[in-house]
């Protein structure tokens, strides 16, 4: 359990090192759009491409239909929740879900995968590393454009913590023993977690910045690229 909650922590610092790049960088839509977009695709990567390769190869069509729809289901109600309890930054909040939740899938991956062999979840947590710094980023520049102080942008950032360790927890206790179609069909399920949240409100959110163009498309593509290339070096 040690391990899993140290390898959790990976993906926490990613997003605690992105948040920390923000701080030093200038307060623009432009910067807040390119880490909004980058944020996604890598998003996007996880999901194609450590996720969905290996439910095809456990699961039948209909599982894996099953289990995305619960995961992104399982979304859209706490975002319900969120909006009905949040007013003035709404927004701000639900990029502020959008990331909690990653980093609660992070967790989840990272349970699942030391479930299956210790090593699987060391590849899966520096692999999120790389996934993470762009969010981080891009949720600090967020909560600047709400004139929330500096201290509390950290803190913020850093209870990004608790989702990560939760998930973590959770997946490894009650995955350890289960059988490999079990353990897919929740990482599946965080896949549509993922998914909804990068629709929704990731990318909502940076189509709002004034300063949206091509550069932001390519910002997106980098994100993808970036975490393939990471992916594949560690095997």
């Amino acid at each position: 359990m040690l391990q899993v909650m140290a390898l959790a922590m990976l993906p926490v610092a990613g997003n605690f090192a992105g948040a920390v790049l923000a701080e030093m960088a200038p307060g623009s839509d432009r910067w807040r759009n390119r880490a909004l977009h980058a944020a996604v695709g890598v998003v996007f990567a996880v999901v194609a491409v450590e996720i969905m390769p290996e439910a095809l190869a456990v699961l039948e069509g209909w599982e894996i239909a099953g289990a995305f729809l619960l995961g992104g289901t399982a979304y859209l109600g706490v975002q319900w929740f969120t909006e009905r309890r949040t007013t003035g930054t709404n927004r701000m909040w639900m990029i502020y879900l959008a990331v909690a939740t990653d980093l609660f899938g992070d967790g989840l991956l990272i349970g699942a995968g030391t479930s299956v062999t210790a090593s699987l979840g060391l590849v899966l947590a520096v692999g999120q590393v790389l996934a993470d710094i762009p969010e981080g980023a891009a949720s600090v520049l967020t909560f600047r454009a709400n004139d929330i102080g500096r201290r509390n942008r950290l803190l913020l950032s850093a209870s990004f913590a608790i989702p990560a360790l939760i998930g973590a927890a959770m997946s490894y206790l009650t995955l350890r023993n289960q059988s490999d179609a079990a353990q897919t069909a929740a990482l599946v399920a965080t896949a549509g977690l993922f998914s909804v949240a990068a629709f929704e409100d990731i990318i909502v959110e940076a189509h709002e910045a004034s300063d949206d163009t091509r550069a932001s498309t390519v910002a997106l593509l980098v994100g993808f690229a970036l975490f393939v290339l990471v992916s594949a070096g560690l095997g």
